[in-house]
């Protein structure tokens, strides 16, 4: 009887391999079918997931990977050759079985701010203004925009003027939302950025300590912002007033 038993056991092990590698040799030929006229191409993939911040060698280490895909299927942007991070940091976290594009590894000093500081740049200071929808171009600043500030001159306190203060002025939040870090989605920034009542009329500016302290002094009075285009050259500005007011052409154009 244990005989019996012991050779219906021995039997049904054998059984059981001969299925699995029948199994392994159907999916082997199912997988050459799908790739075999579909021009597969190598891309890199994260085989476990990878945390924000992880190092290029880390992740390889700890299980990237290159895998071959059908070209229709790989995304414009995948990295095809995994030595192409190293020395590099996870710009984002990468859950397991994603591909890993451009810009999901980039140098450390291009990585995600931990902290709100890190994104002011060297030398610089933040500081925040309260603008309403008039005097802040209708809420249409974005962060990584530009303006140039328009203050009442108190040095002129019986004649109204308006003067240019700073131009080309960096803006680093609005509201919470931060300026995106190279390689995100300012869409994504947006939605993960925290809510705050109130906070849509409220933008923080980089600047030099001397001209946050300026600002600190005129902001209470109002200050009006004009969106600027990238890469825009600052102009002199002559300070505006009742007496040149009406003064040059009816139709503004860029030499006034």
């Amino acid at each position: 009887m244990g005989t019996r038993r012991t050779s219906m056991v021995i039997a049904a092990v054998v059984l059981g391999a001969i299925a699995s590698f029948t199994l392994y040799r159907h999916l082997q030929g199912i997988e050459a079918q799908v790739y075999g006229d579909a021009n597969p191409v190598s891309v890199v993939v994260a085989a476990v997931d990878v945390p924000k911040g992880t190092t290029g060698d880390q992740a390889i280490a700890a299980g990237l990977t290159t895998k071959m895909m059908p070209a229709e299927f790989r995304p414009a942007s995948a990295i095809a050759d995994i030595e192409s991070i190293r020395g590099k940091v996870a710009n984002l976290d990468l859950p397991a079985g994603t591909v890993v594009v451009e810009n999901a590894f980039v140098p450390p000093t291009q990585a995600v701010a931990n902290t709100n500081a890190q994104l002011i740049p060297e030398g610089m200071v933040a500081i925040s203004i309260s603008v309403d929808q008039v005097r802040g171009v209708a809420g249409l600043i974005r962060p990584g925009d530009r303006v140039n500030l328009i203050i009442d001159d108190p040095s002129s306190p019986d004649t109204p003027t308006k003067q240019v203060l700073f131009q080309n002025v960096d803006v680093l939040f609005v509201g919470q939302t931060p300026v995106p870090a190279p390689g995100q989605d300012p869409a994504v920034v947006a939605a993960s950025a925290p809510a705050a009542a109130g906070a849509g009329d409220l933008l923080t500016l980089a600047v030099p300590p001397l001209a946050a302290s300026k600002i600190a002094l005129v902001s209470d009075a109002g200050i009006y912002l004009a969106l600027v285009p990238p890469d825009n050259a600052p102009v002199p500005v002559p300070p505006v007033n009742g007496d040149n007011l009406l003064t040059g052409d009816l139709t503004p154009t860029g030499s006034q």
